[in-house]
């Protein structure tokens, strides 16, 4: 049964493995808080890493913008000066087309006055004529 030698000896193993116990939990919990830190500090860590890349993709998408922007405006200038040169040239070649027009039909006034001049004083042969 339960002598007192007996309860005194249980008592000492418990408070012993209590002992134990208490001295492995003061090891073992520095170390576990040690890993709860080193996994929130790298958490944080990738996070502010994650953060960092977004704004630098932000930040570039943003000037890659501005740089298609600043092209578009370029090329905009480009095709509106290519326009006022083009409507230049198109109006220079429809005042030549129309200064010729003028031109072959004063020739063709000319030709044909000097053609009946030359028929009424030049007599033709009748073999000419029907030519």
């Amino acid at each position: 049964m339960l002598t007192p030698e007996i309860l005194s000896y249980i008592i000492g193993i418990v408070g012993l493995g209590g002992v134990i116990f208490s001295i492995w939990n003061a090891v073992k919990k520095p170390t576990d808080d040690l890993e709860i830190k080193q996994v929130v500090a790298n958490k944080d860590l990738d996070n502010k890493a994650t953060i960092l890349a977004q704004k630098e993709m932000e930040n570039k998408a943003s000037l890659l913008a501005q740089q298609v922007v600043l092209q578009k405006e370029t090329y905009d200038k480009k095709f509106a000066e290519m326009s006022v040169r083009l409507d230049s040239i198109d109006a220079k070649v429809n005042d030549l087309i129309a200064t010729s027009n003028i031109w072959h039909l004063d020739i063709t006034k000319i030709l044909t006055t000097l053609s009946t001049i030359i028929d009424e004083r030049i007599p033709r042969k009748v073999s000419d004529k029907m030519l």
